[in-house]
């Protein structure tokens, strides 16, 4: 289960999967070994990958079971895949869990790797490149574990999960009575995760008290809503469709919204109750102030957050250099702009969006689509409102990916209450939620049938990236009516600038330790002297970083791949044959995205 944020217009937040923190993974041993002779039969290599695709499998049916969070957002119909019912839980954040992870990442490397990758099919050798990434990855990250963010405002565990509750699925009487019993599992999995922060403190990785304050906040403004509780109200509307599909009488229905009602207010509530007074005792016992670069080894991990938030092994400098290229260069363009059309500028200020109903929006969007990308699978989904109790805290707009056996369930969340919530930038923002951003790019890749192992290996890189690179493109499509194409190419300048300043901000703070003051006088030398929106971005890079990189550096990724296919194939480059190459490879590591594009673009 993926739920993709972003935090302001331009300010946006990582892909989570729900409660898969840890890989917690048992033996799974492939039924051949990795030996193979140059006789061998193509039988023998039928069979070799015929056991592969069971290794997949196997594995992702070891991964979805590790919490119920995960395993009823991932699989609609599990016992397709020959997954049985499992103890309701959140899961297990405990020492003891976190302990056994290396041993047992390690074992699933070893038989991954006794497989022979030259027979298998072209399909299964990505499959087994990318999680071999994967693996890798999480192995380089295992002396950071307790440097790792669990708890922030807007992307933690915390905030996230009352959205995650509201919307799991009620379709049986079987699921309702699993979901009840999954509430009153909250108060020891908060239990887990503040003895977690705990044990960070005790080894000087504590969090800051201003990001403390934060996140205490935030559950505060969950739980001040009582009878009114989202868990609440939501929960007594899924039931409804239930009583009108005649599943459940109207009897059934009201003893179950009094019971969710008593498990809300009695558990729910004082779990969240707890972890705030159980924050107060972290509080001043952090070893720094700034950036992570201030933590032991703090640099080494910032790089780490780098290569797996983006998925590239470029390193800060490489990254810096590029988003400082691409600033001038736009600058340089803009220059030019200005000095053909004097009276842009004016023009810009003036000119909006014609279409502003997200409805409209969304079917605008998927009538274009065809035009420049493959035709989307037959799909629905529905659009919500944030919650008032969850509005401060959450994206202007957001999207929840669907079950890997099921792409009609995919919901969009719009946050009109948000104080950075603005009708003018909703096609845009919906374009990189929805077509041609994470609805279209992830119900397309299910629709080619991957191996349900992909859905749960997380490259947020190119995920936000893709959404971000669509959503600057976008403008292109919107009829502002006189100099459209010039307000556009403004429209992305300001997009560019934006996230652009925000990633320098991130490094600077995050890698090469900018104090508050240094990074106030970076801000105003930018044209952003407000000292309120200075603090805000401070505090955010620190709670949440590398976070703006997943999104303008993996985008400024698929820009450079654009651009080295129409240089190398000039007259013969395919826009469509490009998006699609790119789609159908699905979420993957930058230098496997390369390397696909190369080969089946005949890329020298």
């Amino acid at each position: 289960m993926k739920l993709c944020f972003r935090k302001t217009k331009y300010i946006p937040n990582i892909l989570f999967i729900s409660f898969l923190c840890i890989l917690l993974i048992t033996g799974c041993q492939p039924t051949s070994s990795s030996s193979h002779s140059s006789t061998a039969t193509s039988h023998e290599i039928a069979q070799e990958n015929e056991a592969f695709e069971r290794f997949l499998t196997d594995t992702f049916k070891q991964l979805v079971v590790s919490d119920s969070i995960s395993l009823h957002y991932s699989v609609k119909n599990p016992s397709i895949y020959g997954i049985e019912p499992i103890k309701p839980t959140f899961g297990d954040f405990s020492a003891k869990s976190i302990e056994e992870n290396e041993k047992q990442i390690k074992m699933l490397k070893k038989q991954l790797r006794s497989f022979s990758k030259d027979t298998l099919s072209k399909k299964q050798q990505q499959d087994y490149d990318i999680l071999s990434y994967y693996l890798n990855q999480s192995l380089e990250g295992n002396p950071y574990t307790y440097y790792q963010t669990v708890l922030s405002p807007v992307i933690g565990l915390q905030a996230q999960l009352p959205i995650l509750l509201s919307e799991y699925r009620l379709e049986t009487k079987t699921d309702i009575e699993e979901y009840l019993l999954l509430l009153s599992d909250l108060h020891r999995y908060f239990q887990e995760i503040f003895q977690f922060e705990q044990k960070k403190a005790e080894l000087g990785l504590g969090m800051q008290d201003f990001a403390i304050e934060d996140i205490q906040s935030q559950c505060k403004d969950f739980i001040k809503a009582t009878d009114t509780n989202c868990l609440i109200t939501s929960f007594e509307h899924r039931l409804d469709a239930l009583v009108s599909n005649g599943l459940l009488i109207e009897e059934e229905k009201n003893d179950y919204v009094k019971e969710n009602k008593r498990k809300v207010l009695e558990e729910i509530l004082p779990a969240y109750e707890t972890l705030i007074l159980n924050l107060d005792s972290l509080k001043g016992k952090s070893t720094i102030e700034g950036g992570i670069c201030y933590l032991k080894n703090g640099k080494d991990y910032y790089k780490y957050l780098i290569s797996t938030g983006i998925g590239s092994p470029l390193a800060p400098e490489e990254i810096r250099k590029q988003i400082e290229d691409q600033l001038k260069e736009n600058r340089i363009s803009l220059l030019s702009l200005l000095q053909q059309n004097p009276n842009i500028l004016q023009e810009y200020e003036q000119a909006s969006c014609p279409i502003t109903e997200p409805q409209d929006i969304l079917s605008t969007l998927q009538q274009e689509i065809e035009k420049d990308f493959p035709k989307p699978p037959n799909t629905s989904y529905e659009l919500k409102t944030v919650d008032p109790s969850l509005s401060e805290h959450l994206s202007p707009a957001f999207y929840l990916t669907p079950p890997v056996d099921e792409v009609f369930s995919n919901v969009i969340y719009i946050n009109s209450l948000s104080s950075s919530y603005n009708a003018q930038s909703l096609y845009p923002t919906l374009a990189h939620e929805g077509y041609p951003g994470h609805l279209y790019q992830n119900t397309y890749f299910y629709s080619t049938n991957p191996n349900p192992i992909r859905s749960l290996l997380n490259f947020s890189g190119y995920s936000e990236g893709w959404a971000t690179y669509v959503e600057y493109h976008c403008y292109e499509d919107i009829d502002y009516g006189t100099s459209s194409s010039d307000i556009a190419k403004l429209q992305q300048y300001e997009m560019d600038l934006s996230l652009g300043i925000c990633s320098l901000v991130d490094i600077g703070v995050n890698y090469d330790g900018w104090t508050l003051d240094e990074c106030s006088v970076f801000l105003k030398e930018n044209g952003i002297d407000d000292n309120k929106t200075i603090l805000s971005l401070y505090y955010s890079v620190i709670e949440e970083p590398s976070n703006y990189l997943r999104y303008y550096s993996s985008f400024l990724q698929f820009e450079n791949l654009r651009t080295l296919a129409k240089n190398e194939l000039k007259e013969n480059f395919n826009l469509k044959e490009f998006h699609k190459t790119i789609l159908n490879l699905g979420p993957a590591p930058f230098p496997i995205v390369e390397q696909t594009i190369k080969e089946q673009l005949n890329i020298s």
